[in-house]
């Protein structure tokens, strides 16, 4: 038995809090005998066995008259929360369970896109209990990196249930495994590698972000059913456009959303990621006057955010910073916005992220600001970012050499024709639309 295979057995055969599962096995053994001389686990059971209970219930109440899904994930992020909504007003019976304990704002952003959720679920043999009692027609598992155990433990089961595993970024599309290991654990990259390849070998279906022709190539390493769906985090709806007059030197109010790398962090290495670049299109457009809103992530803290509100200290009145909103919150209040940033410096010639990432990888903050009616600024690098932008017109795409000459570049646009492209794109991949692609897809299964 390897070592990943060994670490994989313990947390899930043991009550590891779901936060730990990602430490050390040495660490989790520690933490194991820890809990055993508490009350903890007796507790636990104790104070959910009612709530457990009736999730059970619900769910196997409506199995027997709807078709029934049941998602499931570590943190539950809006385009998981969105295509629930979607099969909800198709007809199915919607649950979450949630392995987190989810604040007001998380809950918020769900709670109209499941029928009954489940939350702090925390260990896998509670999991484990929870999933042998219920028989959805489909289980529907958020693959985060690093936490693609969730996917691999549910499809173990070997339920007559039919298993569909939803990706963001994908590891051994992300980079290969020696340049993972610049930033990354060796256990950590070797255990989600193998989950990876256990999800697309097994999953009767997969749902991923990329172009899918570029997904299809790279999933051509693994023996697969080729079920396979690129849905991108499709918009609900459109506000309102705010019109803008192109005048001489316009000074114009751009947005950013998403995680905020630091410049200069070690664990971050620009190599590796290439949001730390993002400082650089920042401080140009602030010295050029523009404005920039920053609305803070779900998962960063105040140390790691630390850099933003440095360089708000140099321009306090320009680069104003905005609390988390829900996605809903968040697309609204933006829309007054001219653009939405993602675009930032890259050395391609330093860059350790793979081709299939350059090639075919999609932002979900690219559909956030498009939702709000916002024409984005991209990078050429990220080939798809490229082609959905310029060929629908919707922004602006440059290459990292173009930073100097951003202000020029963008004083050169009829922003009100990019909006109006920006509706039209709207209209046309809007969830409805695409949502049909969703549902044959479950229906294909």
């Amino acid at each position: 038995m390897n070592n990943t295979t060994e670490n994989y057995n313990f947390f899930t055969q043991n009550h590891i809090p779901w936060r730990n599962i990602k430490s050390s096995i040495y660490s989790q053994k520690i933490l194991k005998r820890e809990i055993e001389k508490t009350n903890v686990i007796n507790d636990f059971y104790t104070n959910s066995y009612s709530i457990i209970n009736d999730f059970v219930k619900t769910v196997n109440s409506a199995s027997t008259k709807y078709k029934t899904i049941i998602f499931i994930t570590g943190r539950c992020f809006p385009n998981l929360s969105r295509q629930a909504n979607f099969l909800k007003k198709e007809g199915f019976k919607t649950f979450l369970i949630c392995m987190e304990q989810m604040t007001q704002i998380n809950f918020k952003m769900v709670e109209n896109s499941f029928d009954r959720v489940l939350q702090n679920c925390c260990f896998y043999p509670t999991l484990d209990k929870i999933l042998n009692s219920v028989s959805p027609s489909f289980f529907h598992i958020q693959c985060w990196m690093w936490e693609y155990s969730l996917g691999k433990f549910v499809i173990d089961k070997k339920f007559k249930s039919k298993v569909i595993c939803d990706f963001y970024d994908v590891t051994g599309m992300y980079a290969n495994y020696d340049n993972l290991k610049i930033a990354f654990e060796e256990d950590s990259i070797k255990q989600d590698l193998e989950c990876e390849k256990y999800i697309f070998e097994n999953a009767d279906g997969i749902i991923h972000r990329y172009k899918q022709s570029v997904f299809f190539n790279y999933a051509k390493r693994y023996k697969n059913n080729g079920k396979i769906l690129e849905f991108q985090q499709y918009p609900l709806s459109s506000p309102s456009s705010y019109t803008k007059s192109n005048e001489k030197n316009q000074k114009y109010k751009f947005v950013f959303c998403g995680t905020l790398i630091p410049p200069n962090d070690k664990k971050h290495p620009p190599e590796l990621f290439s949001p730390a670049g993002l400082i650089f299109t920042f401080e140009e457009l602030l010295r050029e006057g523009h404005e920039i809103n920053v609305y803070l992530p779900l998962n960063g803290n105040r140390e790691f955010n630390d850099w933003i509100f440095q360089l708000n200290k140099l321009y306090p009145s320009t680069l104003k910073i905005h609390n988390f909103l829900p996605v809903s919150e968040l697309i609204l209040e933006i829309s007054s916005y001219d653009f939405g940033i993602n675009y930032q410096k890259i050395d391609l010639n330093k860059s350790k992220v793979s081709k299939y990432t350059f090639k075919g990888a999609m932002g979900t903050k690219n559909h956030t600001y498009l939702e709000a009616g916002l024409p984005v600024i991209v990078n050429k690098e990220f080939a798809y970012h490229n082609e959905i932008i310029t060929k629908n017109k919707i922004g602006l795409s440059l290459k990292s050499e173009d930073l100097p000459n951003l202000g020029l570049l963008i004083g050169k646009l009829n922003i009100n024709e990019l909006k109006s492209n920006v509706k039209k794109f709207n209209m046309k991949n809007s969830l409805d639309q695409k949502g049909k692609d969703l549902l044959s897809f479950y229906e294909s299964l």
